[in-house]
């Protein structure tokens, strides 16, 4: 299969199921992303072989994709991997389709393994806290009553 041919499956299998815009930018993806490869010095013919059917990359776009071009029920934000914000600090958003999205750099704080990962840092900020106090409450323990004594002994003199 020859690049317009796939091209032009592609398109007509995602036509009426997404809009003109989607339709357009996943055709010129794929038209960069085979130009790339042949640079690269594959054939033209292996890469569309290792894309694999047209059809179900528009199934698989269509499933994953909105009417407006959003990814639909994934955790997958094209945001996310812009270059001024390669995934730094903390992020919170809320989207009606999504609910809240919490991100600390690249990692869904709201997901399983995001609420798994806090309740570790939770566990592990209180046991080294723990720690200190146990370490530090038999020396402070005598100071503080070493002060207290002397405030009652001596008194308020001036």
């Amino acid at each position: 299969m020859k690049r317009q041919e796939f091209l032009r499956e592609l398109q007509l299998a995602l036509q009426g199921q997404l809009s003109q815009a989607v339709i357009s930018d996943n055709i010129r993806y794929y038209d960069n992303y085979i130009s790339e490869e042949v640079q690269k010095g594959v054939s033209e013919e292996s890469v569309i072989e290792s894309l694999g059917n047209p059809r179900l990359i528009a199934k698989t776009l269509i499933d994953t994709t909105d009417q407006y071009g959003r990814a639909a029920n994934s955790d997958y934000d094209p945001q996310d991997f812009t270059q001024e914000e390669s995934g730094k600090g903390f992020r919170a958003g809320y989207s009606r389709e999504g609910g809240w999205d919490i991100r600390l750099g690249r990692l869904k704080l709201n997901s399983w393994i995001g609420k798994i990962l806090l309740a570790a840092v939770a566990i592990l900020v209180i046991v080294v806290v723990a720690n200190v106090v146990a370490f530090l409450l038999p020396i402070l323990v005598p100071v503080i009553l070493i002060i207290l004594l002397c405030s009652l002994i001596f008194g308020n003199r001036r």
